[in-house]
C-alpha cells in the first residue's frame, strides 16, 4: 500500500478502460482514477485534481509509454476544445470500447443476464459528418468580449471550451460538414470587414451572438442563421454579397433575434434576409423539409445506417399499425409508413409535429397521423380509446422513457417494441423495466453516430413473451 493520495499528488497510472463519459480509467492501489484523454494501455504520470470517497480525477502530466491504440489527434485545438473526447484513440478501438460500454451498462446496471450486443457499427467515414453547427461569435480567441482592446474588432468564430464560456477559435472543425466550415469562415471575414459589434454576455451590449449553419447531405445546399441581440444588421447587403460569393451552395440567410441574457442560443423570432428558409434532405426516397431551427438527426449518414437496422428490427408487414413515441419531425415515422398500414407519431413539441405533418404531406403519405403531447399522457388516452398497435417505436431523450409509457405499453400488449437510445444507462434501466412487464430483449445494435466522441446510439429489439403475434 503506497502513500495516501492527496490533491496535487503525481502518481504513475496504467489505463485499462474507457468510462461511459469518454474518460480513461485506471487504478492506484485499487482506487479508481478517471483521466481525460487517456487511452487504454497508456502508462502515465498523472496529477490528482479531485478526490472523492470512491474515486478521483487526474490530469495527464506525462505519457511514460503510449498505448498502441493512441494516435495523434488531427485537430489542432483538440486538447482545448472538449467537443471531441476520443480523437486520440484509433477508430477501431473507439468502436470496441463503445460496444463494451453498452455491454457494461447491461451487466452492471441490471439483472438481465446475458443480452446479445452486436459490435458497434462503424460510420463509413468518421469525419465531417455533422450537418449542423452552432458557433459562438467573440472578439478574440480565449477571451470574453469585455477583454478586447479598444479600436478595431478582430472577430473570432468558435466553440466554448468544455464547461466554460471561454471561446476556442476554430478555423475548421473536423467533424463538421465541410460546407458548414466554409460558411463560418466566410461569415467571419464579412463581420470583420463590416466591424459588426460582438455581443457582450455580461451587460447585454453589442450585436452578433452566434452563427448557426445547416447543410443538406443529399443536395449539398446550406443555410445560415445569424443570431443577434438587435433586429437590424448594419450593411446587411454587403454581408450577404460576401457570403453568397464565397459559398455558392448557400441558399438562404436568416436573422434570429435573441435579445435576452441567456445561455439559450436561439430566440423566438426568425426572419429571412435572403433566399430560402428551409432545406430538402432526400433519404432512401423520403424527402424531409428541414429548417435551421428544427430538430433533425445531425449525422445524416448515420441516420441512413440506423434506417438499415430499423427496417430489419421493425419487420413491418402491410397490415401492421405502429406508434412512434418521441417522433420528432417524423424521420423514423415515415420510414415505417412505407411498410405499415398506419403510423401514429407523438411528440411533446408542437413545432416538431407541425414539421412531421409537412414531411408526411411532402411524401404523399395518407397513412400517417401525428399528435402533439407528452407520450406519458397521450399513450394512456390512446389505450382508453381502444387503439391497438403491433409495434411501438421508442426514441426518447437521454433520460429515457417516462415510467408510465412503459407500463401502458405492457397493458396495451403491444407485441413488438423497438427502442432507439442515445444513453446506454437509461436504456439498460428501461429494458429491465420492460422485461419485468413481460417483454424479452432479443438483441441490441450499437451505432457509431458520433465518431471521435463518447456518444453511442443503440437500437434494441424486444417482443412480448408468449404473444403469438411476436416475430
Amino acid at each position: 500500500m503506497g502513500e495516501p493520495l492527496k490533491l496535487g499528488s503525481r502518481v504513475p497510472l496504467k489505463v485499462d478502460d474507457i468510462a461511459a463519459g469518454g474518460e480513461a480509467v485506471g487504478r492506484v492501489d485499487n482506487f479508481v482514477i478517471f483521466v481525460p484523454q487517456g487511452a487504454p494501455g497508456d502508462e502515465l504520470e498523472v496529477e490528482v485534481i479531485e478526490l472523492r470517497k470512491n474515486y478521483g480525477r487526474a490530469h495527464i502530466s506525462k505519457i511514460i509509454k503510449p498505448s498502441i491504440r493512441r494516435v495523434q489527434p488531427p485537430c489542432p485545438v483538440y486538447h482545448q476544445c472538449g467537443g471531441c473526447q476520443l480523437q486520440h484513440i484509433d477508430y477501431d478501438a473507439q468502436l470496441f470500447y463503445k460496444t463494451k460500454i453498452v455491454k457494461d451498462s447491461i451487466q452492471h446496471l441490471t439483472d438481465l443476464g446475458t443480452i446479445k450486443v452486436h459490435p458497434c457499427r462503424r460510420l463509413d467515414d468518421p469525419w465531417n459528418y455533422r450537418n449542423k453547427v452552432q458557433a459562438v461569435v467573440a472578439a478574440k480567441p480565449y477571451l470574453h468580449p469585455k477583454d478586447t482592446e479598444k479600436g478595431r474588432i478582430s472577430h473570432v468564430v468558435g466553440l466554448y471550451a468544455q464547461g466554460t464560456h471561454r471561446v476556442i477559435k476554430i478555423d475548421e472543425c473536423l467533424i463538421q460538414d465541410t460546407l458548414n466550415n466554409k460558411i463560418l469562415q466566410a461569415s467571419r471575414e464579412a463581420m470583420e470587414r463590416l466591424q459588426w459589434p460582438v455581443y457582450n454576455e455580461k451587460d447585454g451590449s453589442g450585436l452578433v451572438r452566434y452563427l448557426v449553419t445547416r447543410a443538406s447531405y443529399s443536395t449539398r445546399e446550406a443555410l445560415l442563421v445569424v443570431v443577434a441581440a438587435q433586429p437590424r444588421l448594419p450593411q446587411v447587403q454587403e454581408f450577404l454579397n460576401h457570403v453568397k460569393r464565397r459559398v455558392p451552395q448557400l441558399k438562404g440567410v436568416l436573422l434570429n433575434l435573441n435579445p435576452h441574457q441567456t445561455n439559450v442560443v436561439l430566440g423566438n423570432r426568425t426572419q429571412v434576409l435572403w433566399g430560402k428558409d428551409h432545406l430538402i434532405e432526400d433519404l432512401l426516397g423520403l424527402k424531409f423539409q428541414i429548417s435551421p431551427t428544427s430538430f433533425f438527426q445531425v449525422n445524416t449518414r448515420g441516420l441512413l445506417m440506423m434506417y438499415d437496422v430499423l427496417e430489419h428490427y421493425c419487420d413491418l408487414r402491410g397490415k401492421d399499425t405502429a406508434v412512434d413515441l418521441y417522433c420528432g419531425v417524423g424521420s423514423l415515422s415515415l420510414l415505417m409508413a412505407k411498410r405499415a398500414k398506419r403510423v401514429l407519431g407523438v411528440d411533446i413539441s408542437l413545432d416538431a409535429i407541425e414539421d412531421a405533418v409537412v414531411n408526411s404531406d411532402l411524401n404523399g403519405f395518407k397513412n400517417t397521423d401525428f399528435l402533439a403531447g407528452a407520450s406519458e399522457k397521450v399513450l394512456p388516452q390512446l389505450y382508453r380509446q381502444g387503439q391497438r398497435f403491433q409495434l411501438a417505436l421508442l426514441d426518447p431523450p437521454r433520460k429515457g422513457c417516462d415510467g408510465e409509457v412503459l407500463q401502458v405499453l405492457a397493458r396495451m400488449r403491444i407485441p413488438r417494441v423497438v427502442y432507439v437510445s442515445c444513453n446506454p444507462s437509461s436504456l439498460a434501466r428501461d429494458l429491465e423495466i420492460l422485461t419485468g412487464l413481460g417483454y424479452q430483449v432479443h438483441e441490441i445494435q450499437p451505432l457509431d453516430m458520433f465518431p471521435q466522441t463518447y456518444h453511442v446510439e443503440c437500437v434494441a429489439r424486444l417482443s412480448l413473451v408468449g404473444d403469438g403475434k411476436s416475430r
